[in-house]
This record gives structure tokens, C-alpha cells and sequence, in this order.
């Protein structure tokens, strides 16, 4: 047995010196030339290799910087494949002979085009056609393996007139392939971020039909910790956009002349729809068939599962035409309406982000026609459905609201919407909702409203500006909603609003915004180290508001603050929230003596004396509802003078007890000569006495003695 290993041994030995010798000696590159047109004979397609190297454990030899050429019927500029390196594993004892067999490929960073004409065959469909045939009619044309490794696939659909869509960083490997024999692929790609991130497919197919869409199939579809958000930039798919959650589950696939079927379960975890949290995991669960040729979906079996809300979905999609065409039924049975509401209120419909809706629901709808907008038979009737909110103090319920839908409209009955004492009384109809601008006709009556729990019920809808108002006191409302609107999102259905309101409020407070020092900056009272605080306080606010298409006009609206009363007349949009308020306040005798009376200073053009002794500032406020900005009312001003409300200031006794006295120099214990007292006069001055069409005088007598 020693001499039989030692034997042994030596032949090894002599094997491998043997294999160096041959390595050294067999220079692969005097074959790239029959190796490149063996290569384009078998593929029936130009083929460019690059330098070659030779190894022997295993047997295979490298190529660089290849490419295999587009078939000519394509135009399509783009080689149909091209890699930075090619490994080529040959069979070892055919190399002693210095012949090569393939036995397998693998390529390394490839890009491989995909190209489906007009006619709907595609580029790969060639490969190989025209090769020669041996006995039996079969192709030369086989391999072991074939694997590709961080590959990137470009597929252009000229049938279906889409762009070319890149898919990256993919992995596969496909076993055992020969013409009219089956064979076994799986394909792998992984998505950027964090965790698995993995799609896989894998099963085992063949022989290839000449319709690759014929080509017999059986295997599974994994997805493992996918997130949507990578899933749409891999597919370049816009249904996507704006939403995120982790996807995984299986899907069993099967596959022949042209039908597949499909069957396996899918959920979303952590799941985001333009920016808002779902809270809730959503699973569909299904079995499903495809006519392939003709793009053509049919749901057997669906249930969409909202959290723990299931809906039951049957019928087909056509994916042909853009959009694609449904035909779709959708039941759900005395379910809880929560989930599909806070998923509705993520797309910005029926209730405000960060609501929180509870009811039951009933529903059977078809829906035919464009998937983007279908046309719907059939109903939908809620009970008991509550609204609740960190920024809705008071629950807004109904008790109960029906819906009927046909193709042309959908139309509820009366129904009641209620927040504490408060009752508002709705009509709602949706006309020719398939179009491009829907015609929505509402009606919305409350009387003798109470601002708490109209605020509630605004905020539930998802109506924005009104967080920064509180307070008591009641509202009249009688409006109308009616005219085109792009969607039922508060904002579109805001547009067309028309109505009237009566405000009696008391005890209001107005966040963000404090008025008194607004005017006391204006008006030029303000102490030093006196801040904004940043609200203002309103006792009584009174006045009737006109809405028209969206835009609150007032004439009368009045406020009593602290400092005195404020009345305003303007307009306020209630889409943009931009603000058109001309304002008058009028502070009280006691404040005006507080703040000095005539002696103050700053923009005195702004802030005069009535003949009561009160201070009067005229302002005018632009901005937003959040972002008001207060500015003096010059031509009020002017205004006020042309009647008299301003002192007389051509007596030089008056001049005291007028706020415009101090612009000329005429303070309470002033002792300047005249001609200091030209001196001081400034531009702006000198302008504001031109506005009144008054000139000064050149020797001004001086002041009365005290």
C-alpha cells in the first residue's frame, strides 16, 4: 500500500507540472479569432472579445471588455450585451487535445439591452436562429451555466410605446440550458437600503418557446423586507411615488402558453402614503390569472385586508391600454370604517391628517372604466361614525350618512353633522366625477353655531388656519358649495364656497398674533422692553361675513380689545389665507392718556387725535392668516383729516392736543425758537403736510407761554 500511494503521489505531481507546462506554453489569445467566430456562428450575432487569459484550476480562461452585437432588424444602438470580464469555463481534456468546449459563462458587470418591437417580438428571440443544426434538428448552442453578476438590464417596449426603464444590481443564474430542453433560473436583485431588501425569483422552466410568453414556467416570487420607496426607483413606477413601508410575502407562479397564474399573500409594514403614517399593516391576500398576449388581469380571489378591516375584491383589469381599463367589484360588510379613513385622509380626502375616525360601514360598489378615474355603480352607508383629534376638543359625529353612486353622480340623502350642541345640516351631490373637473353641489346650513364646535368640525374635514383661534360666542351659517373642483380635498372644495356667516363670539383668543403691539409699534407708544406676547385677548367680536367662490368679504366686522376697539372691512381668501383688511382702532380715552396722550412719537402720521381725545391708527394688514403684516394706512389718513376728524392744526393752541403736533415740534414743554423749529422739520414731514394740502409757516409764532 506505501508503494501504491507513493505511486499516487508522483502521478500528481506529474500532473501538475504537466498542467503548468501546458499553461505556459498555450497562449489563448491564437484562439480569440475561433473563439470569436464559433461564438457569432452559434449566437448568429457579432461578437467582439478582448484579451484572454488562460486557468487551469478550473479550467477557464477570461475575457475582457466583451460585447455581442443587436440583431440588425432592431434599432436599437446600444450593443445587446456588453461586460467588463467574461469567465468561460471549458471542459479540461478536450484542452490537451487544443480544442475548446464551453461549458459555462458567467459575466461579470454586464449591461444587457432588452428591446420589444412594434410588432411585439423581442431582440433575444433571434439569438441562435440561424445556427447550424446537427443530427436530430437540434442547436450546437448549449451550456451548463450561465450566471450574471451585479448585471443591469435596460428593457424598451416599442409595442407599448414605453421609455427604457434601467434595472440594476441584478444576480442570475440559469442551469442546464439546451433548445427543446427544460431548464432551471434564478434571478435575484437587490434594492438599496438597509436590511435584506431582496426580490427573488427561481423555478424551472423550458423548453423556450419562440414567444418567450409561451414558455412553460413553475416557481416562486419572494420579496423579503423590500422597501417601496427603493422598490420605485428600481421599477421606475409613478403609482408608487410618495409612499413607503416594507413589503415581503410569496407568490407561487405557473406558466404556460401564454397564461399565467398566481396565487400567495403580500403585506406592508410601517406603511406611509404621502408623508402620513398608515399605522396599520395592510396584507392582500389573493389568486389570480393572466392572459399575457393580451394583458389581460382577472382577479378570481382578492381580499385587502386594512389592518385587521377586510374588503373583498373580484373582477378584471385590462393593462393594455393607459390607464389601464377595470371592471372591478368591491364589498365590504359591517366593517369598521377607521382604517379606510385614516388611508383616505393620507390621500388628503374626507377627514384631516392626524384625525382618528371610528363607525361601521356597508358597502358594494362596481367600477368600471379608466383605473384613474372609474365609473362606479352602486352603495355606501356609514353609522355611528365619531371624529376625534388632538386639535378637535369637541368629537364630530354622524349618526348616519348614505351614499349612492351611479356613473354620472353621487348623491348622499340629508344628513347630520353634529359637535356638541351644534348641528349642521348636509346635502352633498358630486356630478360628472369622471372628468377632469367634477361639479360639486353642497348645501351646509347651521344655525345658532357655537365657535367651539364649528372649529371642531372645520379641523375634522382638515380645513388649515383655524388652529391659531379659540373662544366662545355662536355663528349663523347658510352655505352653498357648489361649482367645478379638481378633487374633494378641503382646499379644491374651499374654492367654491359660497355663503353667509354672522359672528356674536366673546372671549376670543386670536394665538400668534398680538395686535396692541402691532399698533403700538406703528403708532410709535411702545415702552421699551415691552415685547410681543405673541396673542391677543378679544372680549366681543361681532359682524357679518359674505363668502364668495372661497373669499370672506366684511364690511362691519368689529373687536373690542384692551386697548380700545378695532374694526375692520376687507377681504380674507380662505384657499391662500392671504389677508386684505383695512383697520381702524380706536383706543380708549384711558389708554390714550396711558400711552401719552399727544405727546407720543414714532409714525405720527399714523396715529392721530379724535375730538374725543382718543387716539385713532389707521392700518392697513396684508400677509397670511399665520403671518399677518400690519402697516400705516396713509390714504385713510388723508381721509380722516378731509372730515375733520384730525385737529385744526393752523390754531397754534391746538397743536398740543393733536398727535401731529409733535411732528412740527410742538411738544407739551417746548421752548424752541421758530427757527429751530424749521430746522427740525424733516422730508417725510413736509410731505404728510402737502398730503393735507397744508404748507408750513415760515415764522410759526412760538408756543404759548406756560
Amino acid at each position: 500500500m506505501r508503494k501504491v500511494g507513493i505511486v499516487f503521489g508522483i502521478l500528481v505531481v506529474v500532473v501538475i507540472i504537466g498542467a503548468a507546462i501546458f499553461a505556459a506554453t498555450f497562449d489563448v489569445n491564437r484562439y480569440r479569432g475561433s473563439i470569436q467566430s464559433e461564438l457569432e456562428r452559434r449566437l448568429d450575432r457579432k461578437v467582439t472579445l478582448g484579451p484572454m487569459h488562460l486557468s487551469l484550476l478550473p479550467p477557464r480562461f477570461q475575457v475582457q471588455n466583451i460585447a455581442i452585437a443587436e440583431d440588425p432588424k432592431f434599432p436599437n444602438p446600444k450593443p445587446f450585451v456588453q461586460a467588463d470580464q467574461l469567465d468561460v469555463s471549458v471542459k479540461l481534456m478536450p484542452l490537451f487535445s487544443k480544442s475548446i468546449e464551453i461549458d459555462s459563462l458567467k459575466l461579470q458587470r454586464p449591461t444587457v439591452e432588452l428591446v420589444k418591437n412594434q410588432s411585439g417580438v423581442w431582440n433575444f428571440s433571434s439569438l441562435g436562429a440561424n445556427a447550424p443544426k446537427t443530427s436530430g434538428s437540434k442547436s450546437e448552442f448549449s451550456l451548463s451555466k450561465l450566471a450574471i453578476q451585479d448585471g443591469l438590464v435596460a428593457v424598451t417596449d416599442l409595442e407599448k410605446r414605453q421609455p427604457r426603464t434601467v434595472y440594476d444590481h441584478i444576480d442570475g443564474t440559469l442551469k442546464d440550458f439546451a433548445p427543446g430542453q427544460p431548464f432551471a433560473v434564478q434571478v435575484a436583485a437587490r434594492m438599496p437600503g438597509a436590511g435584506n431588501q431582496e426580490v427573488r425569483l427561481q423555478g424551472k422552466g423550458g423548453p423556450i418557446a419562440q414567444d418567450p410568453a409561451s414558455t412553460p414556467f413553475q416557481g416562486t416570487l419572494d420579496l423579503n423586507g423590500v422597501g417601496i420607496a427603493g422598490l420605485q426607483r428600481f421599477l421606475n413606477n409613478p403609482a408608487l411615488e410618495n409612499s413607503d413601508g416594507i413589503l415581503s410575502g410569496q407568490t407561487n407562479i405557473q406558466s404556460e402558453s401564454g397564461k399565467l397564474s398566481a396565487t400567495g399573500q403580500m403585506n406592508i409594514q410601517s406603511a406611509r402614503v404621502h408623508g402620513v403614517d398608515v399605522g396599520y399593516p395592510i396584507t392582500a391576500d389573493y389568486d389570480l390569472s393572466d392572459d399575457l398576449k393580451n394583458d389581460l388581469l382577472t382577479i378570481t380571489r382578492g381580499t385587502l385586508k386594512l389592518g385587521q378591516t377586510p374588503l373583498a375584491l373580484h373582477g378584471t383589469v385590462n393593462t393594455k391600454p393607459t390607464p389601464p381599463q377595470i371592471d372591478l367589484n368591491v364589498k365590504a360588510s359591517d366593517v369598521s370604517i377607521a382604517e379606510a379613513a385614516r388611508l383616505a385622509s393620507a390621500f388628503g380626502v374626507a377627514f384631516g391628517p392626524g384625525t382618528t375616525v371610528n363607525g361601521r360601514v356597508n358597502a358594494d360598489i362596481q367600477a368600471r372604466g379608466a383605473a384613474s378615474k372609474p365609473a362606479l355603480n352602486g352603495t355606501i352607508s356609514g353609522r355611528d361614525i365619531q371624529v376625534t383629534g388632538k386639535e378637535i376638543p369637541q368629537p364630530v359625529q354622524i349618526k348616519a350618512v348614505n351614499l349612492a353612486l351611479t356613473p354620472n353622480e353621487i348623491r348622499s340623502g340629508q344628513f347630520n353633522v353634529t359637535s356638541g350642541n351644534t348641528t349642521m345640516s348636509t346635502l352633498l351631490s358630486l356630478r360628472q366625477y369622471t372628468s377632469n373637473s367634477p361639479i360639486i353641489d353642497a348645501t351646509v346650513k347651521a344655525p345658532n353655531a357655537t365657535l367651539p364646535e364649528v372649529l371642531s368640525i372645520a379641523r375634522a374635514y382638515g380645513v388649515s388656519g383655524l388652529d391659531r383661534i379659540s373662544g366662545l360666542g355662536t355663528i349663523n351659517i347658510d352655505g352653498r358649495i357648489t361649482g367645478p373642483v379638481k378633487s374633494i380635498t378641503s382646499e379644491d372644495v374651499l374654492r367654491v364656497l359660497n355663503g353667509s356667516a354672522n359672528l356674536n363670539f366673546n372671549n376670543v383668543r386670536l394665538n400668534g398674533t398680538d395686535i396692541a403691539h402691532q399698533l403700538a409699534a406703528i403708532a410709535g407708544f411702545a415702552r421699551p422692553g415691552e415685547g410681543d406676547h405673541g396673542f391677543t385677548n378679544i372680549s366681543r367680536m361681532t359682524g357679518n361675513i359674505l363668502v364668495t367662490n372661497g373669499v370672506a368679504h366684511t364690511n362691519n366686522l368689529q373687536a373690542l380689545l384692551d386697548v380700545g376697539n378695532v374694526s375692520a372691512t376687507g377681504t380674507a381668501n380662505l384657499v391662500t389665507e392671504a389677508l386684505n383688511l383695512s383697520v381702524s382702532a380706536v383706543l380708549s380715552k384711558a389708554m390714550s392718556q396711558q400711552v401719552g396722550g399727544t405727546s407720543i412719537g414714532g409714525y405720527m402720521n399714523t396715529a392721530l387725535a379724535n375730538n374725543q381725545g382718543e387716539i385713532v391708527i389707521p392700518v392697513l394688514v396684508t400677509g397670511t392668516f399665520k403671518n399677518p403684516r400690519f402697516a400705516p394706512d396713509l390714504q385713510k389718513l388723508a381721509q380722516m383729516k378731509l372730515k375733520g376728524l384730525v385737529p385744526n392744526f393752523e390754531n397754534p393752541g391746538a397743536a398740543a392736543s393733536g398727535i401731529l403736533g409733535t411732528l412740527l415740534g410742538q411738544k407739551g414743554n417746548q421752548t424752541q425758537q421758530p427757527q429751530q423749529q424749521q430746522q427740525q422739520q424733516q422730508p417725510g414731514v413736509q410731505q404728510l403736510l402737502d398730503l393735507f394740502g397744508k404748507k408750513p409757516q415760515k415764522n410759526p409764532p412760538p408756543p404759548p407761554p406756560k
